[in-house]
This record gives C-alpha cells, structure tokens and sequence, in this order.
C-alpha cells in the first residue's frame, strides 16, 4: 500500500493530472499483484512435495534423535529426566 501511495503522489506530480494518476496507479496495483502471485508460485514449486520428505529431512537433520524411535510418527523417544512412557 505504501509503494502504491508513493506511486500515486509521484505520478500526480509528473502529470499533474488526476485522471492519469488514477489509470496508472491501478497499472501499478496490478503489475504489483501479478509479480507477488508469480513470485509464490515461483517458491511453491521450488519446495520438496509431501509431508513424508519433510519428516526424512527432520530426521536427518537432527543429530540427537534416537532413529529407531522416530520411526512411529508422534513417538519422541528417550528424553533425559522424562516421566512419560
């Protein structure tokens, strides 16, 4: 919204015209819009599909977790100084 009110000002004092303003800023919003949904897309479709690769790459990723216990989703393992079964 800023970058649009910024647009607006500096179009209004180019042109000096009210109409003109208005046209272009909506230009702006769009152009604005477009790049923000090709950008998350962009993202969305560079990420890894599926929730089971997120948990491999938990599981390599962390070094004090037990990996026979972190076979069975939900399980935590042997926490030091833990009461729960």
């Amino acid at each position: 919204m800023v970058a649009i009110a910024i647009f607006a000002v500096v179009t209004y004092f180019l042109t000096q015209s009210v109409w003109t303003t208005i046209i272009n800023t909506i230009i702006c919003a769009a152009l604005i819009q477009i790049g923000y949904v090709i950008g998350v897309l962009w993202m969305v479709g560079r990420t890894k599909a599926g929730p089971a690769n997120d948990a491999q790459d938990e599981r390599a990723d962390s070094p004090g977790l037990d990996p026979a216990s972190s076979k069975k989703p939900g399980r935590i393992g042997s926490v030091p100084g833990s009461r729960h079964p």
